[in-house]
């Protein structure tokens, strides 16, 4: 027994430091590829750029063609200004066939950073045109924009992969700022120097459109790419990473600590009779050291082979680069080194403290002993580890569904806007008008059975009056579970109940309007010729975006409406049942191009959450699995320490078992003996583990300023995972304990 015991702790240690360094050079080489993941999330157009929006809600202030020249007199005296670039109406009519364009100013191009792939930009003033990277073919022709011949000279270089604002560039057909006479901007961008220079230079602006009474609001175009968020969920993520690597070496250093107590505590005679023969306790200190080294070099050697061994599943579930390279490697080796060093170091120290005298007779102080809690502090630090990677990527997911909502992965969205997908305005084609009459024949239809849930909404431009001030934004009427499907959720309040004449505000709309969210409760809004009672204040999504329920929206039951007024612009979301093929939402779109046969129209398309951030959700999914994974890779770190200590305590109570087992105690009877101390001291382990992890993550999600989430399955899961992922580990050693002969266990030593 005392053999085996020797061979498996020895071969435990050794799995245990191969782990770690295998875990330490995944998390290293991945780590270059995770933070230009993350880098990528800062890669906005526009943090030198202030973007002036023509402010509809001030009535009654008009704009003339002078107020560009006034501006550019202003802006060109502001310390850092560069240049000033100037966009008028664009679009396109949504109902029959035409290009979505814009009007804008030569300058505009180099403001917002889009390069020519081909031909050139135009002249000012004539009727030529400048198309978006998915429009390539149109390069040389003559096509009709709102009733204007134009030439296509150039073609841009693909910009819509960048998201926000520029998402539908590369189907835009850009003409000459004025082409059709004298016009006003309907946004106006103001390119500076720096950051710097930009905020110094807002106030002044401001100040001097009030002064001037002209109805622009202003913000810096980085914030349409959602950069702040996307600063927060950088610096969340890339937190995640570090303490999941210090997580590792710390469960590492715990295991190299237990292992060298052990190993003292079993040598404890071999070592008094070298102190009395001469030895001193510096001798003994760098044996022990180098004994430790060694050990972790080839540990360390393990691991680079099974660090490339996981590469490839790694890389498959994470989608990141995890190739080990030789500077990775030289860099685990030596904190591998360091590591084993400074866990021999107290180990060593206490070895040669001992008393020869005692030592020689096997008694030694009670330190070595505490090595199985030592191993249940491994355990805590695992659970710990992979429950603060649970909590902090959690959060950032739910940080990221504040830029584009919370759509689930099994719903789609059918819509008349023309926006919907790139292809939409590529397509010269018009959009097809669904109406109510779509959503009844959807749920009519058998195509319905695939679906679990299904919600109709209608989407209204409307101005809105509080008592803070004035606001123009979409009212969406609504039946069905549409502010589930959307991603919203109340915040004050309630959802408005049909046919009581109530509205819900989304939050920055309930802030415009009234001050504060919760000053909108109870208060009336008039809209449609009636007063409508605010029942409620809901969050969502950022940013209005296809079937989303943005901040800036109000919903109120369609029912209240009686019936579809002019004006307004459907959509329909289903969600399908978890058993369902992803082909439903195709044939669903198939089902609603043929209810309006006309070839000028666009066909319905299904828009799924990846298109509205693909960019943003790829880079969390990559993330949030790498992160999974290595926390996993600690939690066996952490249990094979703890299988390891097993054997060294079964080993040093085998008389006892054998005293047991001779006076009649059976096999199993021993074996549940030895597993329910480790079981009960597990389960503490993993409520500890788990408070642990949730602080660390709570602590760095709000010292960031993030949003906090969290799955409490997970951590009850994980508390309920440790004494059973405990007694996996301990049960070979234990029940090999309890299967020792009661002769061969009374004679050992």
């Amino acid at each position: 027994m005392s053999t085996t015991v020797r061979i498996l702790r020895g071969a435990a240690t050794l799995a245990s430091t191969a782990l770690a360094s295998a875990l330490l050079l995944l998390g290293l080489s991945s780590y270059h590829h995770a933070r230009f993941e993350l880098e990528r999330l800062m890669h906005v157009v526009g943090r030198n750029v202030l973007m002036l929006e023509r402010d509809w809600s001030q009535q009654g202030k008009i704009v003339t063609p002078d107020f560009a020249d006034a501006l550019r007199e202003f802006t060109s005296q502001l310390y850092g200004f560069e240049t000033l670039a100037l966009l008028a109406s664009g679009g396109r009519s949504p109902t029959q066939f035409d290009y979505y364009h814009a009007s804008v100013t030569p300058e505009y191009f180099s403001v917002r950073q889009y390069a020519v792939a081909k031909g050139r930009l135009f002249s000012p003033g004539s009727h030529e045109a400048v198309a978006g990277y998915d429009h390539a073919g149109l390069l040389g022709q003559w096509i009709e924009v709102r009733g204007v011949e134009v030439h296509v000279v150039g073609v841009l270089e693909p910009v819509s992969w960048r998201g926000g604002p520029d998402r539908y560039v590369d189907g835009t057909v850009f003409v000459p700022y004025g082409l059709k006479g004298l016009t006003v901007p309907m946004e106006v961008y103001i390119k500076f120097s720096s950051e710097r220079a930009l905020e110094a230079a807002r106030p002044q602006i401001v100040r001097w459109l009030e002064d001037e009474g002209y109805p622009y609001t202003t913000r810096p175009l980085a914030n349409l790419f959602g950069l702040e968020l996307r600063r927060q969920l950088r610096v969340v993520l890339g937190g995640a990473l570090l303490w999941g690597l210090l997580a590792a070496l710390l469960t590492a250093g715990v295991n190299l600590s237990t292992y060298g107590l052990a190993r003292a505590l079993e040598q404890i005679r071999a070592l008094g009779i070298r102190r009395a023969v001469g030895a001193t306790a510096r001798d003994l200190q760098r044996d022990m050291a180098y004994s430790s080294l060694a050990w972790a070099l080839v540990g360390h050697m393990l691991g680079l082979g099974l660090a490339f061994g996981l590469t490839g599943w790694f890389m498959r579930e994470t989608g990141l680069q995890a190739i080990p390279t030789l500077p990775s490697v030289v860099l685990v080796g030596l904190g591998i080194g360091a590591l084993a060093l400074l866990s021999a170091y107290p180990v060593a120290r206490w070895s040669a403290s001992q008393p020869p005298a005692g030592a020689v007779r096997g008694i030694a102080s009670s330190l070595p002993q505490r090595r199985h809690e030592l191993a249940f502090v491994g355990l805590v630090l695992g659970l710990a580890a992979y429950v603060a990677q649970l909590g902090i990527t959690c959060s950032a997911e739910e940080h990221a569904r504040r830029v584009v909502g919370n759509l689930s992965g099994a719903t789609a969205i059918y819509s008349s806007f023309l926006y919907l997908r790139q292809q939409s305005l590529t397509d010269p084609r018009g959009a097809i008008a669904l109406n109510y009459s779509d959503y009844l024949a959807l749920r009519a239809s058998e195509l319905a059975r695939a679906l679990k849930r299904t919600a109709y909404v209608e989407n209204y431009r409307i101005e809105l009056t509080g008592p803070k001030g004035r606001a123009e934004a979409y009212l969406r009427a609504y039946e069905g579970p549409y502010p589930d499907l959307a991603g919203a959720r109340p915040f004050q309040g309630r959802w408005p109940k049909p046919g009581a004449g109530e509205v819900t505000l989304g939050r920055k709309l309930a802030e415009r309007l009234f001050g504060q969210p919760k000053g909108a409760l109870g208060q009336e809004l008039a809209a449609f010729g009636r007063k409508w009672v605010v029942v409620g204040v809901f969050v969502g999504a950022a940013r209005p975006a296809p079937g989303n329920a943005a901040e800036d929206q109000a919903l109120i039951p369609r029912a209240d409406l009686k019936r579809t007024l002019p004006s307004a612009r459907a959509e329909i979301l289903v969600e399908k049942r978890l058993a369902t093929s992803e082909e439903i939402f195709t044939q669903i779109g198939r089902f609603l191009t043929a209810r309006h046969p006309d070839p000028g129209l666009h066909p319905v398309q299904p828009l799924r959450r990846d298109d509205l951030s693909p960019k943003l959700h790829a880079v969390l999914v990559r993330l949030a699995s790498a992160y999974r994974l290595l926390a996993f890779i600690i939690l066996i770190l952490a249990g094979s320490g703890l299988m390891a200590q097993t054997l060294v305590n079964v080993e040093g109570r085998i008389r006892e078992l054998g005293i047991r087992r001779a006076t009649g105690a059976t096999r199993l009877r021993m074996f549940v003996e030895l597993l329910s101390p480790l079981v009960m001291g597990a389960m503490v382990a993993g409520v500890m583990g788990a408070l642990l992890g949730l602080g660390v993550a709570y602590a760095v999600v709000r010292f960031h300023e993030a949003t906090w989430s969290y799955s409490w399955i997970a951590v009850i899961l994980a508390v309920v995972a440790a004494p059973i992922f405990s007694a996996l580990a301990a049960t070979l050693p234990a029940w090999q304990a309890a299967s020792v002969p009661p002769a061969a266990a009374m004679r050992s030593e």
